[in-house]
């Protein structure tokens, strides 16, 4: 079941984001490691955080819809200085151990960061959207009905059986009808993700060169600030 799947993967999560934590972050000795041998002991968890954090954010994409911005915003967060990590370790400057020391700066904010995007992800654990629930239920009581018919049962129980496999039966078309949309959802979210990537800042200059209406007071001049957090 997904739910389930997601719940290990959120407690995978929280494990890795402690081992790095105390193992990566609480020390100096880190520091005084040339950056390719410090990328070499840190590679396999930090991958691992990085893949794990995007699985999560996929599927809490899929159970809680309308928390797409703030998803894609916590996201987004904890993956740039994970980034930045692996970057400075291979850019080959001429002073490697203040590469590791900044590299290890990015991996401290990775930490902070992940741990607000581990909240969430336990929020979205605790309270998925009822609506997406409510289709999964449905689909695993579908996919139960070519088991349950394969069984041979007594004829009391195959009687008491009857009603739900006529009320599955009903169901059928249902499901049908919520995969469709939920997959046409999941298109969609698809879409925000790739148009937020193109999202850049304003720069000063471009805000100077906004045009503005005559007598217009200062708050119709700026207009508010685009959020992505919902």
């Amino acid at each position: 079941m997904l739910i389930v799947d997601y719940g290990q993967s959120v407690s995978q999560f929280e494990e890795l984001l402690q081992k790095i934590t105390s193992n990566m972050t609480t020390g100096i000795v880190f520091e005084r490691l040339p950056p390719p041998e410090l990328w070499k002991r840190s590679e396999t968890d930090v991958t691992s955080l990085q893949s794990l954090a995007e699985r999560l954010r996929d599927i809490m994409l899929m159970l809680k819809p309308e928390r797409v911005p703030t998803v894609i915003k916590r996201t987004e967060a904890l993956l740039k200085p994970l980034n930045s990590f692996r970057e400075i370790l291979f850019r080959g400057s001429e002073d490697p151990l203040s590469d590791s020391r900044l590299a290890l700066e990015e991996l401290r904010k990775a930490v902070v960061e992940a741990s607000d995007f581990l909240d969430l992800a336990k929020e979205v654990k605790k309270k998925p959207s009822e609506s997406i629930t409510e289709v999964l239920k449905l689909k695993e009581i579908y996919d139960a009905k070519e088991y349950l018919s394969a069984i041979p049962v007594p004829e009391a129980t195959y009687v008491r059986f009857e009603g739900l496999r006529q009320n599955i039966e009903k169901l059928k078309l249902s499901v049908s009808k919520l995969e469709q949309s939920l997959g046409e959802l999941r298109h969609d979210l698809e879409g925000v993700v790739e148009e937020t990537a193109k999202f850049r800042p304003l720069s000063i200059e471009e805000s100077r060169r906004k045009p503005t209406k005559p007598d217009a007071s200062p708050e119709e001049e700026t207009g508010p600030e685009p959020s992505l957090v919902s």
